[in-house]
Parts: C-alpha cells; structure tokens; sequence
C-alpha cells in the first residue's frame, strides 16, 4: 500500500505530486503527470505533506483491495 497527494481542481496531467528532487529540499512543492507520482509508503508522512500544500488530497493505493484506491479524511481510508 503506498500513498499519493494531488492537487484538487488540477489538469489531468499535473495533478500527481512528483518525486522530490536531490536539490536539498525535503518535500516536493511540483505536481506533474502520473509517471512521475511520488509513492509516499507512510500515511503520517503523506499527511505531513498535505499539511504544506493548499487543495490538495491524499489517496491510498492498495492493489490486493477490492477497491484498488480511495481517498483519506483524517485517519480513515474511504472508498467511494
């Protein structure tokens, strides 16, 4: 299971938040397409960087779930 922040009401293809850089910088503040996605493993880091970025969303991704991916609110996985 791993964890992606996008960027609310963004193109399509600049909505995923990207790998972060080796510039020095800890979090990544570019969104980009879903090749380049950052899969964040842990779900306190993925809201920590929520927590920097304005509109945004975190999904969780799990591929061995019926659903394959929701949103979380707070601490709850949801599937819609």
């Amino acid at each position: 299971m791993h964890y992606l922040v996008t960027k609310i009401g963004a193109d399509l293809d600049n909505r995923y938040l990207q790998t972060p850089r080796a510039s020095g910088s800890q979090f990544s503040r570019d969104f980009s397409d879903f090749s380049r996605r950052w899969k964040i493993h842990s779900l306190q880091l993925a809201q920590l960087i929520a927590s920097n970025h304005q509109n945004v969303n975190v999904l969780w991704v799990d591929p061995s779930h019926p659903a394959k991916w929701g949103e979380v609110h707070g601490d709850f996985q949801v599937v819609r």
